[in-house]
């Protein structure tokens, strides 16, 4: 009876040493563990199988999946690699280590584990037969990037609204330009990002929601998509709560001699909001000033103004301009400047004439001896041809044979007396002519004599006679 305890005992101990050293009758020690057990449809998992030799004698080992483990007999996986080889050595009492990569279809079906079989056989020791089971997690690809969103607790209307979008990609390949889609009832947005293999990310941005927008609960929904396909997705609820808040700005530009102010009220809340408004003015300003919307002039005893009353519903504007305008005052005012400033240019860019005299001599019977000189001058930019200078003399003066350089091509007797005219071919530019003649009086002269002023004549624009008068002479004589 104790014989059959103490063989019982000995059988527990042998196989509890077997378990714990997980040593095979081939001699092997065989374990394996995760390098990257999780993948996408398409994707490659990797595994370690670590094989220990026991023994005292080197073992030469043959890895494989198991028969129909691989497409086409598999729906699952498409093939199975071995690093550095499915054919290896493992010396005596060492470890090798051998790198599995399992490739998995595109059509796997996700969200499951898979377990791949590698069979270690001997091509010598045909009793040897091992096997080892390895297991892959295919993550669906709207899982591949874990999306985490965070939100205000409310978001405000017609104010940026800081929005935190953390990324997780779970696989290990890098996922290059992945393009993300914000989708809302009350906004749509897009961006792109990049991961590498199992990298983290966050993505900052300030949202503005339209100041429109009413309080309540709204939905949004954010989609990863590359080449097309999907990698990630999450939807979530959102609340907008009331801003009941009146934006006020006034802006006064100022121009040349004009004035505008722009009175601004900007109902950013969610009722609507009752609002007057006035603007102080004198009585010379009102006659400048012009308002739109028209407002209504209060003159009391607080002074003179426009006043506004008005409601402004939720998201709207209402919008007062005040312009005071003095411009067409200055402007009628210069006008009348050029206009007259203009005439006075037109009189003096012309032909010129100017008369003087001079007395030279009085003889001993009283007759006096004098000159008169006419100075002619072309005062506009151009030349000028064909110019008639005539003067007129009294019947008391007669002219003298000595005419100077220029002699008058005619000399006419009236009844009222003589007529003297000369003819001038060209007259250029800024050119002047100094015509002179004596004259004698034939009775002495006495007192004041008034001499009529000298004519020039020369056709204009347009074949237009133009007649330039020069001044008049007040000649003073002998004393009585």
């Amino acid at each position: 009876m104790v014989t059959n305890r103490l063989f019982l005992l000995l059988i527990v101990l042998i196989l509890a040493i077997l378990i714990v050293s997980n040593v095979n009758a081939a001699g092997l020690v065989i374990s394996s563990s995760k390098v990257e057990g999780s993948v996408e449809p398409g994707g490659t998992a990797i595994h370690i199988i670590k094989i220990k030799n026991t023994e005292l004698r080197d073992k030469t080992l043959k890895l494989k999946p198991e028969d129909f483990g691989v497409a086409p007999f598999s729906d699952a996986v498409e093939n199975v690699f071995f690093e550095p080889g499915s054919n290896i050595i493992v010396p005596a009492a060492s470890e090798v280590e051998v790198k599995v990569k399992t490739k998995f279809l595109e059509s796997v079906r996700p969200d499951r584990n898979y377990i791949t079989k590698v069979l270690i056989r001997s091509p010598i020791d045909q009793q040897l037969r091992e096997e080892t089971a390895l297991t892959t997690y295919v993550i669906p690809s709207v899982e591949l990037v874990g999306i985490e969103i965070g939100l205000p607790k409310e978001m405000t209307p017609g104010k940026k609204n800081e929005i935190l979008i953390n990324l997780t990609n779970n696989g290990k390949d890098n996922l290059e330009n992945l393009d993300i889609s914000y989708t809302s009832t009350i906004f749509n947005l897009e961006d792109r990002v990049s991961l590498n293999g199992f990298e983290k990310k966050t993505i900052k941005f300030n949202l503005e929601i339209d100041s429109l927008i009413q309080k309540g609960e709204y939905s949004l929904a954010i989609r990863l998509f590359k080449d097309g396909k999907i990698k990630g997705s999450k939807s979530l609820k959102f609340y907008v709560g009331e801003n009941p808040s009146l934006r006020e700005s006034d802006l006064k530009t100022k121009g040349f001699l004009s004035t505008t102010v722009e009175i601004v009220r900007e109902n950013e809340g969610n009722t609507e909001i009752s609002k007057s408004v006035s603007f102080p003015i004198t009585s010379f300003q009102k006659l400048f000033t012009t308002t739109e919307p028209k407002g209504k002039f209060v003159s009391d005893e607080n002074g003179l103004r426009y006043e506004w009353e008005f409601t402004i519903p939720p998201g709207s504007i209402y919008r007062i301009v005040v312009k005071t305008d003095y411009r067409w005052l200055f402007f009628s005012l210069l006008a009348l400047l050029i206009i007259i400033a203009f005439v006075i240019y037109l009189r003096q860019r012309n032909v010129s004439v100017k008369k003087s005299v001079f007395k030279i001599s009085e003889s001993k019977d009283g007759v006096t001896e004098l000159k008169i000189l006419l100075h002619v001058r072309n005062k506009t930019h151009k030349e000028i041809y064909n110019l008639k200078v005539i003067d007129l003399l009294p019947k008391v003066i007669k002219p003298e044979s000595d005419f100077g350089t220029l002699k008058p091509s005619k000399i006419q007797q009236g009844t009222a007396g003589m007529r003297l005219i000369w003819e001038i071919d060209k007259l250029d530019p800024g050119e002047e002519r100094i015509i002179s003649y004596k004259v004698s009086s034939k009775l002495p002269l006495v007192g004041k004599m008034m001499l009529p002023p000298a004519l020039v004549q020369h056709y204009g624009k347009g074949k237009r006679l133009v007649n330039v008068k020069s001044n008049r002479l007040v000649f003073s004589g002998r004393e009585k």
